[in-house]
């Protein structure tokens, strides 16, 4: 296959501009900075492979996502694969937050479960609709307005 400059430059630019909402997201999911950079690297890396599977351009950044999200949780079944419960105790402990991020919201935010904290961080701090989340994790538009309701309780009682 022939990739002309222009569609390199295209993806070039998309992938620049939603670098920093894909890390955002990645590292809601794997809560680690190395793994959500191996993952948007990845995600990158098979959108590119696959860029000609996409339909339509304006459906780019929705797709990207999903893609995102679904190499972060790989990376996640990996990495459970690669500590079994029995070495947990030799791994080292991970320090506590610091005492002033102990009771900020980005810190209740990644206290809460995988399924709340992914679509909170793409309703709030990536500011999607519903629908593109949708699209995004692959769970209907219910599940995602369930998941956000449950959230919000969830940090009104971490944050009061």
């Amino acid at each position: 296959m022939t990739v002309q400059v222009d569609e390199k430059t295209w993806f070039a630019a998309q992938v620049r501009e939603l670098t920093p909402t894909l890390y955002r997201l990645s590292r809601s999911i794997v809560r680690n900075d190395a793994d959500a950079q191996d993952a948007v690297a990845e995600a990158v890396t098979n959108a590119w492979e696959h860029l000609g599977d996409l339909r339509e351009a304006e459906k780019f950044r929705p797709w990207l996502m999903r893609i995102t999200a679904n190499c972060s949780t790989q990376i996640l079944r990996r990495r459970s694969r690669l500590a079994p419960l029995a070495e947990v105790s030799l791994l080292p402990a991970v320090p506590a937050p610091a005492a002033e991020d102990e009771y900020g919201l980005w810190a209740a935010v990644q206290r809460l479960p995988e399924d709340m904290r992914k679509v909170t961080v793409l309703f709030y701090y990536e500011q999607l609709s519903v629908a593109e989340i949708s699209c995004i994790i692959g769970e209907k538009t219910g599940t995602v307005k369930t998941r956000l309701f449950r959230a919000r309780q969830r940090l009104k009682e971490a944050l009061s």
